[in-house]
């Protein structure tokens, strides 16, 4: 998590977080609190801090879900996850296609409410990430010099994940693709809000 003066960035895995962190990083005259980038912590949601959210616009990453769950298959295949970190086996497509994990990571940042759910302010999409960073620090004022510009113009979501084939269409038919929606409903509703409503 990163926390300016106006708004604060939660860290979604797999969404281009360290390239937004990097970024941010860039402007300390605006951050009030920042997570390591090595920390678990990093990844805290917007209702671990309310002391430091309140008042400030919530922005949260976002990518499609297709390319999601690649990515964080490929990242457990090959890193494990928390607590003992060790590599497993690939998912295979059908257990990617009826996963629920990613509505189960998406849903930490979204709050269910009894009037319904508070979903964050401001969304970067992973797919145009730089524009839309660049987008969000100029509604919130804060001055890019052309030295600084250039810098981030030559950053793109880092290759964490290392090689491997990307495209969704290499891994996944419509029907799978529909079907990965299906079982995801929260993140459905997060692309129509981020991205606007189109067809799958």
């Amino acid at each position: 998590m990163v926390v300016t003066k106006t708004f604060v960035w939660a860290h979604l895995g797999k969404a281009g977080g360290d390239t937004v962190a990097t970024v941010l990083s860039l402007f300390p005259e605006i951050i009030e609190y920042a997570d390591s980038v090595d920390s678990r912590d990093k990844h805290a949601r917007f209702a671990d801090r309310p002391e430091l959210v309140a008042g400030r616009q919530r922005v949260l990453c976002i990518r499609r879900l297709p390319s999601w769950q690649l990515s964080y298959s490929v990242h457990k295949s090959r890193h494990g996850g928390h607590p003992d970190y060790r590599p497993r086996p690939m998912d295979s497509r059908e257990m990617m296609t009826t996963s629920r994990v990613p509505d189960r990571h998406l849903g930490r940042f979204v709050e269910s409410v009894e009037s319904g759910r508070i979903w964050p302010d401001r969304w970067i999409r992973v797919e145009t990430l730089i524009d839309d960073l660049l987008g969000l620090l100029e509604e919130h004022q804060v001055d890019v010099t052309s030295k600084k510009l250039k810098k981030i113009r030559a950053l793109g979501p880092q290759n964490v994940g290392q090689n491997y084939e990307r495209s969704p269409s290499a891994w996944f038919t419509d029907e799978m693709i529909s079907r990965m929606y299906e079982h995801n409903p929260l993140w459905q509703c997060a692309e129509q809000l981020a991205y606007g409503p189109s067809p799958q």
